[in-house]
Parts: structure tokens; sequence; C-alpha cells
């Protein structure tokens, strides 16, 4: 008889396969419940803080995937949003939209296109690939005041500092303004408009950002 087949090490590793795939799939299951059931009580339109770590919005609809932070809803967005069509005002994020793969930045965009209400609008934060360069050719990335506040004094080259600033964090995708507009464009906006550092005409979305590292910011209009 051919034994292979009763291998007790691929029985058992097989074995280990399903259960795993059991527990996420019954994690997913009490998330989905979950996200459903805040966001049939929330107040409507909804107000979206997307990747939102520990430092939560009163008031709005807190998001990130990693269940250590202050989120009230645990979501991947990579799996689409759990909103309704035309149901959020306004959707944030800063320090987010890099660390995801591009085209799933751009389902990730489309999928807040498709929950902003008409007039509702995303405003998106994070690090400029245009500011990275610049530092780099303008010989000025010494002096970036976030080398010291997150631990990176050790850098000793422009080359160092950029291929930090484009692979450390789990960087995925960075942005400058014509490459993120052209994704917001490939998902659906078409009022597209740079802001600075906590400005907004919309009282919801001014003095939001947390981080002075970060250099573009824009918002995009339904």
């Amino acid at each position: 008889m051919n034994t292979k087949y009763f291998d007790p090490l691929r029985i058992l590793s097989a074995v280990g396969r399903r259960s795993d795939a059991f527990r996420k799939s019954r994690v997913k299951s009490k998330q989905q419940a979950h996200a459903q059931a805040w966001i049939a009580r929330a107040e409507r339109p909804l107000k979206i803080n997307i990747g939102c770590g520990n430092e939560p919005f009163d008031g709005w609809t807190n998001m990130d995937a990693d269940p250590t932070t202050k989120a009230d809803i645990l979501w991947d967005v990579t799996e689409g949003l759990p909103f309704p069509n035309d149901s959020c005002s306004f959707i944030y994020c800063e320090h987010f939209l890099e660390h995801i793969p591009v085209q799933d930045g751009v389902r990730f965009l489309a999928e807040c296109h498709r929950s902003l209400q008409k007039g509702g609008v995303v405003r998106i934060g994070m690090p400029s690939a245009q500011e990275i360069v610049s530092h780099y050719y303008e010989n000025v990335w010494a002096s970036q005041p976030w080398l010291q506040k997150y631990g990176y004094g050790h850098i000793k080259t422009g080359a160092e500092y950029v291929n930090v600033c484009f692979r450390d964090w789990g960087h995925q995708w960075l942005y400058d303004m014509e490459e993120l507009e052209r994704r917001l464009r490939e998902a659906g906006f078409t009022h597209i408009e740079s802001v600075k550092w906590g400005e907004s005409r919309y009282p919801e979305l001014s003095k939001r950002e947390t981080r002075i590292e970060t250099l573009l910011i824009c918002e995009a209009t339904k």
C-alpha cells in the first residue's frame, strides 16, 4: 500500500490550515456584524476617519485594521468599505493611502466615491514624493525634523534618506499631487484641489492633520 496519503504530518498540516481559515472567517464575520450594527445607529450622513490609529475624531466613525488602536470599527479597506451608497458627507485619512498597493488604493478611492453623497468630500493627507526628492536634490534632507522625532537620526546620506522614505513603515506607493489627482480621477472624482495643512473651507475638515510631515494634502468632491 502506498502510505504517502496517510502521512500524519500532512494530515495535521491540512487540519491546521482549515482551522486557521475557519478562525479567520469567524473573526471577519464578527467584524462585519459589528460594523453593520455601528453604522445602523450612527448619525447620518456619516463622517468617516480611516486609519485612525490612536487619534480618533469625536463624533466620527473611526476605522482601522489594527485591533490595538482606538477604532470604532475594525476593517480591511482592501475588501471595500461597509457603507451604503451616498451615505457619507466626509471621509478623512492621513498617512494611510501610501500603505496599500496602488491598485488597492484606486479601489479604495472608488469606494470613497461610491460611499460619499453628492457634494461629499474625501480629504487625504500623506508624505509628498515631490518634497522627498526636493529634500534630496537641495541637500536639506538632514534638517527634516521627523528624523529625530521617529528615531532616524542614524541616516548618513541623501540616498539612504530617499530609500527610507519610499520603503520604511510599510510604504507601498508614494504620491505627488499629479499622481494623486490621476488616481482620484481613475476612481471617479472630477473636482480635486490641493489644500494647506489644517486648512479647509469645511469646518469638519479643518485642523485635522496631526503630523508636520504631512506635506501632500488634497480634497476631492463627489
